[in-house]
């Protein structure tokens, strides 16, 4: 949204109108979940300062597992979190399998979309982590960079079927 991270769940319209806060602002529902995944990281995708312009619009903020005991952007978030009475949510923001484990959420509802969003909501979920060691996050930091440079890779091999083609002729 905007060039910067924000997930919505349960959401019932097209993801193309929901590319900025005015659309998220229009069409926004109170059935929907609408989460900060880790906000105050030092990346152009994420929320920082946009998240106290548009706080009206988030139901939790996200408690990401890229963490060490040393280095924690978490903190920000559970601060805020706290201040505003907002629920934290265990990494619901993942990428790579290595992402998984170590931190995530315990929900106290009903195994339906709608009562889990609400219990969310209402603040029933609990935060289970535990730090990421620095060679996890090295680790992690390598495979997310090694997983977008192979999509690229793959885009420039991928033949393109609006380029115009050049038939080589031998003479």
């Amino acid at each position: 949204m905007e060039g910067r991270h924000v997930l919505v769940y349960n959401a019932d319209v097209a993801v193309d109108k929901l590319t900025t806060f005015a659309g998220l602002k229009r069409y926004r529902t109170p059935e929907w979940l609408v989460v900060a995944p880790h906000p105050f990281f030092p990346a152009s995708y994420c929320l920082r300062e946009k998240l106290w312009q548009e706080i009206e619009l988030f139901d939790a903020i996200e408690f990401s597992h890229f963490y060490t005991p040393r280095v924690d952007f978490n903190r920000a978030a559970v601060k805020l979190a706290r201040a505003l009475g907002l629920p934290l949510i265990g990494t619901s923001d993942s990428h790579i399998d290595a992402q998984f484990g170590t931190t995530f959420s315990l929900i106290d509802a009903d195994p339906t979309v709608e009562a889990v969003l609400s219990a969310i909501k209402a603040g029933h979920v609990s935060v289970v982590s535990r730090p990421l060691s620095l060679t996890r996050c090295a680790s992690i930091v390598a495979q997310h960079a090694l997983g977008a440079g192979w999509e690229r890779a793959r885009s420039w091999l991928r033949p393109n079927p609006q380029a115009p083609r050049t038939i080589l002729t031998p003479r």
